[in-house]
């Protein structure tokens, strides 16, 4: 029933383009609406729909504009719900053959407090429940609208830009042998990936030396393969110089975020930040992890631009892992998912900047990936490192918010970390 609904909709649309925007709310509205989303197929209908834009040359801030609207809307309809009617939902036919639905809500949104109305968004069972049992539980709606608007900002780019990407590669040319090379690619990211994922689940003393290690084979295996990537490699360039040179107003915006003053600004109030709400072992963490990045890019001979990215990258991931030593594993890899948007500000304000080469971004990820890593395992040598305070997280979480907002104010004319070396 749901594919053929999905086979009619997508067919409906192909003969009424023109409503592809309104879809879109419409589909990420309906995934996020109480008892709607828990029956709507939400996440095909966005893949296929955002393909669909990708394809048809809707622009991409359009696409994630329509779906953070439907997303807020889904969110607001849901808590409305909840606070009109609270434990009379639970009277609901449909609740009443499945009471765990809100038990699972209630007890995630206790837990989380929150934190829960922005993780919740990414667990696909309860994520239309949350603001539900936000309502029911009479969370103040400012707070909740502020949450709201937070946790459909950092939604909306990781649900549509795959699918986007995926139809608008469809319009591309691409050389003969580039999609062998590419799913080549893809398939060795995915099994490093795999591989370092496993060894953090294990959540053993010798986890982050073993993650750290698989992120040194995949530079190793990286430095090996880059000769036979050249069609993949030369491809990649010509489309990003070609978005270097069109007139995109959100890569020239986003491009202060990938120069060293962003970086400068970051350190400088994530230090004392983390020293005076984490204490000195988390500030440590992330001078440690930011040197040895920075060493490590310096090594392999990367532009500074990419020196400056990677370090921002490197300090941003360390708060992260600062912030959620307190939560369960599944819950710290959904801080990372919700702080993809700004990885992805930051990588876009490169690529506003100069044209990209494949194996200079590969090895700015490793090399984050295993200085962060690296300094865990330095940190927690002599134990685990404590957790911050609840309180203390959401002043930590607006401290880069701030870096950022000071940088594109025109606060980032610094020289090049290359020329301070």
């Amino acid at each position: 029933m749901g594919d053929l609904f999905t086979t009619d909709l997508l067919n409906w649309l192909g003969d009424h383009r023109q409503w592809l925007g309104w879809c879109l709310f419409l589909i990420a509205m309906l995934e996020s609406l109480a008892i709607a989303g828990l029956l709507v197929p939400g996440v095909v209908l966005l893949v296929a729909v955002t393909a669909m834009a990708g394809a048809w040359g809707m622009p991409l801030l359009s696409a994630m504009g329509w779906a953070f609207a439907g997303a807020v809307v889904g969110d607001l309809l849901s808590f409305t719900l909840g606070r009109l009617f609270h434990q009379d939902i639970r009277r609901l036919s449909l609740f009443q053959r499945h009471p765990q639905w809100i038990a699972r809500g209630e007890a995630f949104f206790r837990r989380y407090g929150v934190l829960s109305i922005i993780l919740g968004r990414f667990v696909g069972p309860i994520r239309p429940i949350i603001p539900m049992i936000a309502g029911m539980l009479d969370m103040p709606i400012g707070r909740f609208v502020l949450v709201n608007l937070a946790s459909a900002l950092a939604w909306a780019p990781i649900y549509v830009i795959p699918g986007y990407l995926a139809g608008h590669a469809t319009r591309w040319q691409v050389p003969a042998y580039f999609w062998h090379q590419a799913f080549g690619l893809l398939a060795a990211v995915a099994g490093i990936a795999a591989l370092v994922f496993f060894c953090i689940w294990k959540q053993e003393r010798w986890s982050s030396l073993a993650a750290t290690g698989a992120c040194v084979v995949g530079l190793i295996a990286l430095s090996f393969a880059s000769p036979w990537l050249g069609v993949l490699d030369s491809t990649l360039a010509t489309w990003t110089e070609h978005l270097t040179h069109q007139p995109y107003p959100i890569l020239r915006l986003l491009g202060p975020l990938a120069n060293s003053g962003f970086t400068w600004l970051l350190g400088l109030l994530l230090l004392p930040g983390l020293a005076l709400c984490g204490g000195k072992r988390h500030c440590l963490l992330l001078g440690l992890a930011a040197l040895f990045n920075l060493a490590a890019d310096i090594a392999l001979q990367l532009p500074g631009e990419y020196l400056s990215m990677s370090t921002s990258l490197t300090m941003l991931i360390c708060l992260l892992i600062s912030c959620s030593r307190a939560f369960s594993l599944w819950v710290r890899m959904l801080w990372i998912a919700a702080a993809l948007p700004a990885i992805l500000a930051i990588t876009a304000g490169l690529l506003g900047n100069q044209t990209a080469a494949l194996f200079h971004l590969l090895a700015s990820g490793l090399t984050i990936a295993m200085a962060c890593l690296f300094s865990l395992w330095l940190m927690e040598r002599a134990g685990p490192l404590r957790s911050i305070p609840p309180r203390m997280i959401g002043i930590l979480i607006l401290l880069p918010l701030l870096a950022a907002l000071l940088s594109l104010s025109g606060l980032h004319q610094f020289q090049p970390l290359t020329d301070l070396m």
